[in-house]
């Protein structure tokens, strides 16, 4: 039997309350969501398609916060701080827009390390879940809207995008992702959005159910963003958005930041969208010319109120107060073996 060097096992023990400390401090970090103000949806006749229509100066706007994602590999992102949200709604749809600042343009992946700006919108109807894009149980929908697919085609880069080189071989060999059906390979979007789910981080799979409508528009300083989906969908995960809460959350990427893929600015506080007050609020811990789904109408505002917590979020907490813990003890246990025996072949 190896006997227990008690000085080096003493000093290991304080390295590893540091480390369990520095992990717990963390979680609190990710788990903790700030409550700061509301915004009603406004209710209207129609549901504007375009980000530049008229009707969306009627919609009270929400500003969000926006975090580096530090959560999963690859960490990144971060050069986004802040993104101004409205939502609308009428009887058959619902639209939201966004809006952030981004002095550059980047519409195009026509060379190595160019990467589209790009925006998203995660959703769950009823309980609260994970914010890193759900877990096993608890899937989540994802609308997702990349600039080149939009203004790639209008700015002349389209017939570009994919063919990065000149092979002398055919596209089956040189694009498998085209080849094989990846809709992220194909040449043109006619939505200009794409409906994704995800169990957590690293399962975002395509939706068989491709429902999901946006429209962007290039500002003088950044990009309006809509995204419009029919209240009734038949998609698997499809979030629901005739009655019970949405929990709602955001994640916007910068091109010329490198930001692709898990490098991305997020939210790290949920917002609550109540379908059928119009209400879109933080959460309690955690066709052309602008025209519409149907006829014409002006906007008036839903009232606001209410607790956005719900009895779902319990089993969410339990969760992750199982996953936190389980984290906490595997860090400590792998710290004080690391420190002891770095410790000990140093002593």
């Amino acid at each position: 039997m190896i006997a227990l060097d008690r000085r080096a096992a003493a000093r290991a023990t304080v390295v590893a309350l540091v480390v369990a400390l520095g992990v717990s401090t963390a979680q609190v970090g990710v788990a903790a969501v700030a409550t700061s103000g509301q915004q009603p949806m406004a209710v209207a006749d129609t549901v504007p398609r375009q980000a530049t229509a008229p009707a969306w100066s009627e919609a009270p706007s929400r500003t969000v916060q926006l975090s580096r994602q530090r959560m999963a590999l690859p960490f990144g992102g971060g050069s986004v701080d802040e993104l101004t949200v409205r939502a609308m709604g009428n009887e058959s749809h619902v639209a939201i827009k966004l809006s952030w600042t981004d002095p550059t343009n980047d519409t195009s992946i026509a060379a190595p390390r160019s990467y589209a700006d790009a925006a998203a919108v995660m959703l769950r109807t009823g309980s609260q879940p994970p914010i890193t894009m759900g877990a096993a149980g608890t899937p989540v929908d994802i609308w997702y809207w990349r600039a080149s697919w939009e203004y790639g085609p209008r700015d002349g880069t389209a017939d570009w995008t994919g063919d990065m080189y000149a092979y002398p071989h055919p596209n089956e060999t040189t694009k498998p992702g085209a080849a094989a059906g990846n809709p992220l390979s194909k040449r043109e979007y006619d939505r200009l959005a794409q409906n994704y789910y995800a169990k957590g981080y690293g399962s975002l799979s395509h939706a068989p159910a491709q429902n999901v409508r946006a429209d962007a528009t290039r500002t003088a300083d950044g990009w309006e963003v809509v995204f419009v989906r029919e209240r009734s969908t038949d998609g698997q995960y499809d979030a629901s958005l005739n009655g019970e809460q949405v929990y709602l959350a955001f994640a916007v990427w910068n091109g010329s930041a490198d930001e692709v893929n898990g490098q991305k600015s997020i939210t790290l506080q949920f917002s609550t969208l109540d379908p059928s007050s119009g209400e879109l609020a933080a959460a309690g811990g955690g066709s052309g010319g602008g025209g519409g789904a149907s006829g014409g109408g002006g906007a008036t505002a839903a009232s606001t109120g209410g607790d956005a917590a719900t009895s779902g979020d319990a089993p969410f907490i339990s969760e992750q107060f199982r996953d936190g813990l389980l984290a906490v003890l595997v860090a400590t246990v792998v710290a004080w073996a690391f420190a002891y025996r770095s410790i000990r072949r140093d002593g």
